[in-house]
């Protein structure tokens, strides 16, 4: 065999090799989470009034929860991890409010004091806090003092029965993000997101769910708060890209 045959076969073996370890690579890569919830019933007049009286960013990203807020969040949890961003350590102000039957809130427990880190905080839901019904909504509200007045934000979700979704054994966080996405659940699918990570770090499976969440909140239809929802849609924006 001449020395040119040798040395194209050569090559041709290292291309195979070449393409083969790179189909790997994209058949090994997960298949991030896609959060795109079908059912987006608008959140009630309570949650759109937590605006803010005062404090001015200076150019940082304000007060800005991790749920859904132009419309109610879901989850199967009775105790569900909540989320939020910070530009500072301050502490925060958290209540939680149970929506009656003429759909008013109703607090629950009492006002707690939260510390926080900058950047992405968590809180499971208290165990002086009574277990959460399923069937029903509730609002949970977080807020800061600032010197001319106050932040507050407020987001809803309703806790639905788990029984008809399967109890899948996951192998992977990607896999049950996935599965907590595919189903509209967005507290269990940021819960799954966020293990491992630390110092107030998204990660990049969370990056990819906020990304989803600032594109779920442009409202179909008349939005009557229009301008807040597109700063709130950009604010997440930023957090992503600060992940």
């Amino acid at each position: 065999m001449s020395h040119q045959h040798i040395g194209f076969w050569r090559n041709n073996r290292r291309l195979t090799s070449l393409v083969v370890g790179m189909v790997f690579l994209m058949t090994a890569v997960p298949a991030f989470a896609e959060f795109k919830p079908r059912d987006r019933k608008p959140a009630s007049g309570h949650s759109r009034a937590g605006g803010s009286r005062g404090c001015p960013s200076n150019g940082s990203i304000p007060l800005t929860p991790l749920a859904p807020q132009t419309y109610i969040g879901k989850t199967t949890s009775t105790r569900p991890m909540l989320a939020w961003y910070m530009s500072s350590s301050q502490n925060v102000r958290f209540r939680l409010a149970e929506f009656d039957s003429s759909n008013n809130p109703k607090q629950i427990g009492k006002v707690q004091e939260i510390p926080t880190i900058v950047g992405v905080n968590k809180l499971e839901l208290p165990r002086d806090y009574p277990e959460l019904t399923v069937g029903k909504t509730y609002s949970w509200q977080i807020s800061i003092d600032c010197e001319n007045g106050a932040i507050v934000r407020r987001a809803e979700f309703t806790v639905i029965d788990p029984q008809p979704l399967a109890k899948n054994q996951f192998t992977s966080i990607s896999e049950s993000v996935n599965y907590y996405a595919e189903n509209d659940l967005w507290y269990e699918a940021l819960q799954e997101a966020l293990k491992g990570t630390d110092n107030g770090k998204l990660g990049q499976i969370g990056a990819t769910l906020v990304k989803n969440l600032a594109e779920s909140e442009i409202l179909i239809g008349k939005d009557v708060d229009q301008k807040n929802t597109q700063q709130r849609i950009e604010y997440l924006q930023k957090i992503v890209s600060d992940r």
